[in-house]
């Protein structure tokens, strides 16, 4: 028995080493292909928002454009590389599940992609461009902008991907209350503490000033409130084995 235990053992091991080096060669290999033919598109792309305001971007050290572009490589190639690298690891786990739960994670991780996609696309597109309308005139008056490349893409970093988590939570909830760990009553009767939890989150996920963390407060709210609407209409699988 121990031997058959070990060799399992063994098996699952070299499996996961596998997918581990599945998941690296991809994700290199995506860096590499957008860092040589999509860095300067995308590092363009990512500045036209504060050049359509009449604002240009500087360097201040000799290496800042190098690495910022690097980091915008990498961060593309995660992206890009993320549906592949979640393939590796659910074809992994896919034996050890039964078929349901195949089939619950399975729409999960597609509805969580799209809620990831949508949450970065509504930063992207609907607040940051007021955000950075919003700062640039009330500061036109008082000082010239000069912004770095690398802070700029940093605070955009910043900005964009709590969205993108924070779109999560309807998902969350769902395979929460799937799994029978939490309920529609507890979900409204803790909706005060709530609110003083996601204005924190806020404040901790966004650049720090009150413009950026009312603008992610918002929406968070919003999906809470779409989140208990989500936890009302779902069976957990409890009850759904009993009935």
């Amino acid at each position: 028995m121990d031997t058959e235990l070990k060799q399992a053992l063994s098996e699952h091991i070299a499996e996961l080493r596998k997918t581990l080096i599945l998941s690296v060669v991809t994700l290199l290999a995506f860096f590499v292909l957008i860092f040589l033919l999509f860095d300067d598109p995308l590092v363009d792309f990512f500045l036209k928002d504060i050049r359509n305001l009449g604002l240009s971007v500087v360097y201040t050290t000799i290496a800042e454009v190098w690495t910022t572009k690097l980091k915008v490589a990498f961060i593309a190639a995660f992206v890009a590389a993320f549906p592949f690298i979640s393939f590796y690891f659910w074809r992994f786990l896919a034996p050890a599940l039964y078929r349901h739960e195949r089939r619950i994670i399975g729409a999960c991780f597609f509805a969580s992609l799209f809620l990831f996609i949508l949450g970065v696309a509504f930063a992207y597109f609907v607040v940051l461009p007021f955000t950075l309308r919003f700062f640039v005139t009330f500061g036109m008056d008082t000082a010239d902008a000069m912004l770095t490349i690398s802070r700029y893409v940093s605070f955009l970093m910043a900005f964009i991907v709590p969205f993108g988590l924070v779109f999560q939570m309807p998902m969350a909830v769902y395979l929460l209350t799937k799994l029978g760990l939490i309920g529609p009553a507890l979900l409204v009767k803790t909706r005060k503490y709530v609110i003083v939890l996601l204005l924190i989150l806020a404040a901790v996920l966004t650049p720090p000033d009150v413009v950026s963390q009312l603008l992610l407060f918002f929406p968070m709210m919003i999906l809470w409130e779409i989140s208990v609407a989500v936890a009302k209409r779902t069976t957990p699988l409890r009850e759904k084995t009993e009935e």
